[in-house]
C-alpha cells in the first residue's frame, strides 16, 4: 500500500500531486479537518481549496463519525454528500462514499486528522491516505484528547 501523504492543514494538500497519483475523489473528515470541532466554522483557505478541487474535477464527499443532525447544515452549505456515523476505522462508509461518487477505491483518497480512525479506514479500502494536522488541538472531544492523541504520540506523531 502506498505511503501516507502528509500536509499541514487540509488547504495545504497539493491537489496536483494527488491528481498525478490517480486520485479522482476526495473523502474528507469533518471535525478538525474540514471545519473546527463541533462547529460549522470553515477556514476561508479551506473554502478556496474546496472550490479549486471542484474546478479540477475532483469528486468530493464528507465521511465523518459525527451524527447526521450536526452534519446536515455543513452538507447544505458546501453542497457535498455526507456519510455520517461512519464508524471509522471501519471501512464501510468509505466504500459507500466511493460507490456513490462512482469511483473505485483505488481512485479515492481519505483526508483526515486522526491517525487511528481516518487512515486505517482508508487502508482497509485500498485508498490513498492523507494525514493533515488538526485545525485546533485544544478543541476536540474528550476521547480524542484523552486517548487518540496520546496513542498517536506513542506511535511517533508529534504536534
Amino acid at each position: 500500500m502506498p505511503e501516507i501523504l502528509r500536509a499541514g492543514r487540509l488547504f495545504e494538500v497539493d491537489l496536483d500531486a494527488l491528481r498525478a497519483l490517480g486520485v479522482r475523489a476526495l473523502l474528507l473528515d469533518a471535525d478538525n479537518t474540514l471545519c473546527f470541532w463541533h462547529s460549522l466554522q470553515i477556514p476561508d483557505e479551506t473554502l478556496l481549496w474546496l472550490r479549486q478541487a471542484k474546478a479540477m474535477g475532483f469528486a468530493l464527499a464528507v465521511v465523518s463519525n459525527a451524527r447526521t443532525r450536526r452534519l446536515q447544515p455543513l452538507a447544505a452549505r458546501l453542497g457535498l454528500p455526507i456519510f455520517h456515523r461512519a464508524m471509522k476505522p471501519l471501512p464501510f462508509a468509505l466504500l459507500r462514499a466511493a460507490k456513490a461518487l462512482g469511483m473505485p477505491p483505488k481512485h479515492c483518497a481519505m483526508l483526515g486528522d486522526q491517525l487511528l480512525t481516518d487512515l486505517p479506514a482508508a487502508l482497509l479500502c485500498g485508498m490513498r491516505r492523507v494525514l493533515v494536522e488538526p485545525l485546533d488541538r485544544k478543541r476536540e472531544s474528550a476521547f480524542t484528547k484523552g486517548f487518540s492523541r496520546r496513542a498517536e504520540w506513542l506511535l511517533g506523531r508529534r504536534p
